[in-house]
């Protein structure tokens, strides 16, 4: 009888670590290069001392270049980006941007937010995008990926905004 049981408890602790430990295994994705052109449209008041304010939506298509394993040829995947940002914008200081995001890949049914937070002057913005949650293909997604952005006032429209962004090594983990 004691056999028996401690072939039911050994057999229950095998099935429990194979959980533990299969199934808990997370996957680094290595998504290739990534570049978005956007646009963005709110208000923007002027400081003074060449300092503004922009808040408002920031869109546009994010453009993936994925390298797949093996011998097959480059794949591109688009992503429809849209953020939400408050951003104080300097014509010559160093400033910190952050910008909250969504992206919905595959019509819609997978989504990704995240945010972004960098360091630099209007042209160049230097940082990281970091993954918060995501649904579908995304669910679960976390993980830090470095991001290089540029921010360009159009002076005859008010309001509007232009600018590039780009995930040199877009990454990101999924469970």
């Amino acid at each position: 009888m004691q056999f028996r049981q401690s072939i039911i408890s050994t057999v229950a602790l095998l099935v429990m670590s194979l959980g533990i430990f299969c199934g808990a295994e997370a996957k680094t994705i290595e998504a290739g290069h990534a570049t978005v052109s956007w646009k963005g449209q709110g208000v923007i008041e002027d400081l003074g001392d060449g300092y503004r304010v922009f808040s408002g939506a920031i869109t546009g298509t994010m453009l993936t270049k994925h390298l797949p394993e093996g011998s097959a040829p480059a794949q591109i995947h688009a992503t429809k980006l849209d953020c939400q940002a408050i951003l104080r914008i300097s014509e010559n200081e160093v400033e910190r941007h952050t910008a909250l995001c969504l992206m919905r890949a595959h019509e819609g049914k997978d989504l990704a937010y995240g945010e972004i937070r960098c360091v630099g002057k209007k042209n160049e913005c230097k940082g990281e995008f970091t993954f918060v949650w995501g649904m579908g293909g995304f669910k679960g997604i976390t993980g830090t990926t470095p991001f290089v952005g540029g921010i360009y006032i159009e002076q005859e429209k008010e309001g509007r905004i232009y600018g590039n962004a780009h995930w040199p090594e877009l990454t990101y983990i999924l469970p």
